[in-house]
């Protein structure tokens, strides 16, 4: 009887210690009262943090962007909020940016919500150390976000940091319309992938510009003028890189750009460039690779 009721005082004592508030990206303050086990994603970004920190078994429901195996909820915004009650979430997760005013929607419901908003590599870091302590999984936390950090550096200490700026390429990331190069939208000063084509050793050539979230539409006669080394074309599906990779070479306005006249086009997995998680790691060492030519 004794062993029991001491049983009990220590399960009650470790969950009270568990109990904290922590501040989001909002600056709000939320209590987190219990190590969450119901958590839905509203926001794909945030699935790939939970995957690598050994909790993907949490995660209930995702929206219809998300490509994990489970329950959908809806698109990002407006977030359904009945479908979500009705699958009993002790934690939901939403991105900043378009999406914040849905954490104030959801918060009427006394649902417990965290907003995340990280647009750089340490805001990564960051974040997943956040989500480790949240998910009282800070061993593994800190061991993932060691080895991004280590394998980061290998790239941009290492290897890229030694070049010199003279002999640095200058990139252009093109985000055209499926196979048009038409609506162009590019990164720069302020989004997370122009510090990534940084990162690789890359010149960005529209990285002193700045736009929504550091994102910003512009002409073909801009890119054409700038005249970049290479061209990063994302593509979104399996073996779409070469249908990317295609339309740019086809394109007869930039037949003269250093990058198409000298082969310098390439193809990259645009799910990954779209998301601030620590998928982008892979990101720079495939750009440092085709930029440098190094396996």
């Amino acid at each position: 009887m004794k062993k029991l009721l001491f049983l009990l005082l220590l399960l009650l004592f470790t969950v009270a210690s568990f109990s904290f508030s922590v501040v989001d990206d909002l600056g709000r303050v939320v209590e987190i009262e219990t190590v969450p086990q119901r958590i839905v994603v509203a926001a794909p970004a945030f699935t790939d943090y939970l995957v690598k920190l050994g909790c993907a078994d949490k995660i209930i429901g995702v929206t219809d962007y998300d490509m994990f195996d489970a329950e959908k909820i809806g698109q990002m915004t407006p977030l359904n909020i009945e479908k979500i009650i009705s699958i009993k979430p002790d934690l939901i997760i939403v991105a900043g940016g378009f999406q914040a005013a849905e954490t104030y929607k959801l918060e009427k419901f006394g649902l417990t919500v965290i907003c995340l908003n990280p647009n750089t590599m340490d805001a990564i870091f960051r974040t997943t150390t956040f989500l480790a302590t949240i998910l009282d999984v800070t061993d593994k936390g800190e061991e993932v976000v060691a080895d991004a950090q280590n394998r980061m550096l290998s790239v941009s200490r290492d290897k890229a940091y030694k070049i010199p700026l003279d002999e640095r390429k200058e990139v252009f990331y093109a985000m055209i319309s499926g196979n048009e190069v038409k609506d162009l939208w590019t990164c720069g000063q302020g989004s997370f992938l122009n510090e990534v084509i940084s990162l690789a050793g890359g010149v960005n050539i529209t990285g002193n510009y700045s736009g929504s979230n550091g994102w910003l539409p512009l002409s073909v006669e801009f890119v054409a003028s700038k005249n970049p080394d290479t061209i990063l074309v994302p593509a979104y599906y399996e073996g779409g890189e070469a249908a990317a990779e295609t339309t740019i070479k086809a394109f007869s306005p930039w037949k003269d750009i250093n990058a198409v006249k000298n082969g310098e086009i390439y193809g990259i997995d645009g799910n990954k460039a779209s998301y601030a998680n620590l998928q982008l790691i892979d990101l720079i060492e495939q750009i440092y690779e085709v930029l440098y030519g190094e396996k």
